[in-house]
């Protein structure tokens, strides 16, 4: 497990992630936010990975890592849908999971 402290708007976070996070890329659509720019289909949004399940509020909502500015969001299951581009996935995770977590490592 890798604890990772992140920071959404004004809600600030603290997660644990497996240690094998699900890999697989996420194109999310939302009206209002650019395409992505390896997916030209007009409706697609942002590549993501889903990292983990949090509760907010009580309410369930998945930690996404956000390739494009490599940021986190909070989004329902329905906004996440699955792609067969998994080019870069593992070296995103890893890359984001080591900014943010708690402990940092010792050299």
């Amino acid at each position: 497990m890798t604890a990772i402290d992140v920071a959404i708007g004004q809600c600030r976070l603290t997660a644990e992630i497996e240690d094998q996070p699900p890999l697989g890329w996420r194109f999310w659509s939302l009206a209002g936010f650019a395409g992505d720019p390896i997916d030209t289909n007009p409706y697609a949004g942002s590549r993501c990975l889903a990292l983990t399940m949090v509760d907010v509020e009580g309410r369930d909502r998945w930690l996404c890592a956000m390739e494009r500015d490599h940021s986190f969001r909070l989004l329902c299951t329905h906004d996440l849908l699955p792609s067969t581009d998994q080019a870069g996935a593992e070296r995103f995770a890893r890359q984001m999971l080591d900014d943010h977590a708690r402990q940092p490592r010792l050299l």
